[in-house]
């Protein structure tokens, strides 16, 4: 039997494992599971995590340090770090260090700047930094977190800038801003006060609001600022305060809640204008939608709104009221003799007289130039026949004196009874007029109470006469243009032309009469659609003949009132621009603010077919009645007329001036272009000037000629 070899390890007996081996194999696999997890945290971190020890023998670190890699870093050590540190913030660090080892205390939050490698601009670190120990718990190396607070920092600074510009707008700006607690006290106010109250803020803050409130206001301005406390925003809320000197402001607050970061309600805050001038400046322009600039009287705009209510009041029942027409005699012997001054002077001396003989009630407005209107109230057809005569009288007794001249006064007068018979106020200004006319053709100083023949005795036959005169004027030619420049205020260059119209006398003596002289008598008869046909078409072909020598200027051609109603009109305009090959560019549409408003529907379309065409629109004799504000941001004009009895006066007239000046403000806020009309000397040229007024028109600037000189626009003014 063969004998078989014993291995020699296989008879080696097995040595048992000691407890020092068993601990160091576990340390071993302990220190490798550590070493992994500490990998893994370190790869997943979103801070820069490095740990070294002093002697530089041991070390770790997550990928990537500001662009240096790991490696970098744990041969380097400590001192790398040191190393790309900025000079500034090094010593820190290195103190920071000493104190770590020193200590063995942790380091919290600690600001350096760290040098990336590629790039040369420092980032802003927060580190922490915590020591290791050895199993004798000595100091002997550093676990850093470094957090790049860069964008932190910056978009921190951002904001404080931003805020500091936002508090530097506030704190310089003109309007109030302002913030409230819950019982109404301010907790903040911009210097803005100061100016506005004449307090300082600081003696504002830890008042009531309601200490500055007008009394009248407070009650409704403490249920506004509960409403506010609900939640709600209010803008625009006008109210009154008062000043530190007494004085009395209108205030315009925009007021919005006041939230703390929990979005609970703890006060109020917002902005406030003071709207004191431009309340005043509304106030004013109210007035004179009613008012006469001279004399201070009722205008004619407001005398028909009180007529028209009393025609109402009788059409229910009420008493019947008088009308009084009046009619200066003389007067324009009186303007031309002295002067336009003078004439302002009588108007205003007439008018205090009047007022003075009124009765509680009663209402009286300057009609016109030399025209007053006298409503009384409650008067049957006796005692209106005497209130005629009584004002005849006191008017005739009246002496009128400038400098050494005297003058006697008298005028015409016209009544009629306001009774049931008649529903619309036109007819009895109508009927007073009319009874003017005849009073005065019994050779002035004379009143005449209307009576329903009238009509058919007096005024028919001089209409008819008219009529007559209208019609062989269109057949025979007997109409004729005049054409008056209208300048650029700033350079007194010529802009454009207006076209306008005159009747040659029977006399054939040369005269010419102005449109007042006939119009009225060519709307009473149906005549005013063929006049405008004339003009319309007469002028376009003027026109075109300068077109035809390169010389045509821009035109101003008047519309009547009745354009509304003619269908005829748009399809002529059309043609002849066709015809005489006129751009419409050239052509400037004048239509008075009166019928623009009377007719608002149809003006508004009427403008927008002539614009299609290509023409402007101009809105002439603005400011007459004001009543078109609210109207003329929706009617498309080019070019407002200021109405010239507001620059008649213009240099001598406070109020006229305010009145020219706002009216250019608001048109030029709506982007249209404004025209002043009868500019009598330089004052007034230079007053318009300053206002920043685009053109301007008058006996100053050009007079109306038959000829129309061809010339670019641009030419100075022809004389």
């Amino acid at each position: 039997m063969a004998t078989m070899k014993r291995n020699p390890r296989s008879t080696r007996r097995k040595q048992k494992p000691t407890k020092k081996s068993v601990s160091r194999a576990r340390t071993e696999r302990g220190s490798g599971l550590s070493r992994l997890l500490a990998d893994t945290l370190l790869a997943n971190s979103s801070d820069t995590v490095f740990i070294c020890s002093f002697d530089r023998r041991e070390g770790i670190a997550n990928c990537g340090f500001f662009g240096h890699s790991s490696a970098e870093i744990v041969k380097g050590g400590v001192d790398f770090i040191l190393n790309i540190t900025t000079p500034g913030t090094r010593k820190r660090l290195e103190q920071a260090l000493d104190y770590l080892r020193s200590s063995g205390e942790r380091v919290f939050n600690l600001s350096i700047e760290i040098l990336p490698k590629h790039i040369h601009h420092p980032r802003h670190v927060q580190a922490t930094l915590s020591p290791l120990f050895d199993q004798k718990r000595r100091v002997i190396g550093v676990h850093g977190v470094f957090r790049d607070v860069t964008a932190f920092l910056e978009t921190e600074q951002a904001l404080k800038e931003s805020e500091a510009r936002f508090l530097e707008i506030v704190e310089s700006a003109h309007d109030l801003a302002w913030a409230m607690d819950q019982e109404g006290r301010w907790t903040y106010v911009n210097p803005a006060a100061a100016a506005i109250y004449g307090y300082k803020p600081e003696k504002l803050i830890g008042q009531s609001f309601k200490d500055i409130v007008h009394p009248d206001h407070v009650q409704n301005d403490w249920f506004i600022f509960q409403q506010v406390l609900n939640g709600k925003q209010f803008m625009l809320h006008e109210t009154v305060h008062r000043c530190a000197d007494g004085s009395e402001r209108v205030m315009s607050f925009n007021i919005k809640p006041r939230m703390d970061k929990e979005r609970n309600i703890i006060g109020a805050m917002g902005t406030a204008r003071d709207i004191t001038e431009q309340k005043q400046h509304q106030r004013q322009l109210e007035y004179f939608a009613e008012h006469d600039a001279l004399t201070g009287l009722y205008n004619r705009h407001r005398f028909q709104n009180e007529l028209e209510r009393a025609v109402g009041r009788i059409g229910r029942g009420a008493p019947f009221h008088g009308l009084i027409y009046i009619d200066l005699d003389n007067f324009k012997y009186i303007n031309d003799t002295v002067g336009h001054l003078a004439g302002d002077k009588l108007l205003v001396e007439v008018a205090t007289v009047l007022k003075e003989r009124l009765r509680h009630g009663d209402v009286l407005a300057r009609f016109g130039g030399d025209e007053f209107t006298v409503l009384l109230q409650g008067i049957d057809a006796e005692k209106l026949r005497i209130a005629a005569e009584s004002f005849c009288r006191l008017l005739a007794a009246q002496i009128f004196a400038h400098a050494a001249n005297t003058f006697n006064l008298s005028a015409s007068i016209g009544a009629t009874l306001l009774d049931d018979l008649t529903a619309v106020s036109g007819d009895y200004l109508g009927q007073a007029d009319l009874a003017c006319t005849i009073a005065k053709s019994r050779g002035r100083n004379q009143f005449h109470i209307y009576e329903a023949a009238d009509k058919s005795k007096a005024v028919m036959a001089a209409d008819v006469g008219w009529a007559n005169r209208i019609r062989n004027a269109l057949e025979n030619g007997d109409f004729t243009m005049h054409y008056q420049p209208i300048l650029r205020v700033s350079d007194q260059r010529v802009a454009h032309y207006e076209a306008l119209l005159r009747l040659r006398s029977d006399a054939n003596n040369g005269e010419l009469i102005a449109p007042w002289g006939f119009l009225p008598a060519a709307e009473r008869f149906g005549l005013m659609h063929a006049i405008d046909h004339w003009v319309v078409t007469h002028v376009i072909s003027r026109m075109g003949e300068l077109s035809r020598e390169d010389a045509c200027p821009s035109m101003a051609i008047n519309l009547s009132g009745s354009i509304f109603e003619d269908r005829k009109l748009l399809p002529i305009i059309s043609e002849a621009l066709q015809q005489y090959r006129v751009p419409p560019t050239r052509l400037i549409f004048e239509i008075t603010e009166r019928e623009a408003v009377s007719h608002f529907i149809d003006a508004k379309v009427f403008i927008g077919e002539l614009k299609e065409m290509g023409c402007s629109i101009a809105l002439d004799d603005f400011g007459s009645g004001f009543s078109s504000y609210r109207y003329l941001k929706m009617l498309p004009v080019d070019y407002l007329k200021i109405d010239g009895s507001f620059v008649q006066r213009l240099a001598s007239e406070p109020t006229d001036q305010a009145l020219v000046k706002s009216v250019n403000e608001v048109a030029h806020a709506l982007g249209k272009q404004t025209i002043a009309e009868f500019v009598e000397d330089e004052r007034a040229l230079r007053l318009l000037r300053n206002y920043g007024v685009d053109y301007a028109q008058g006996y100053y600037l050009g007079q109306p000629t038959p000829t129309l000189v061809p010339g670019e626009a641009g030419d100075p003014p022809p004389h």
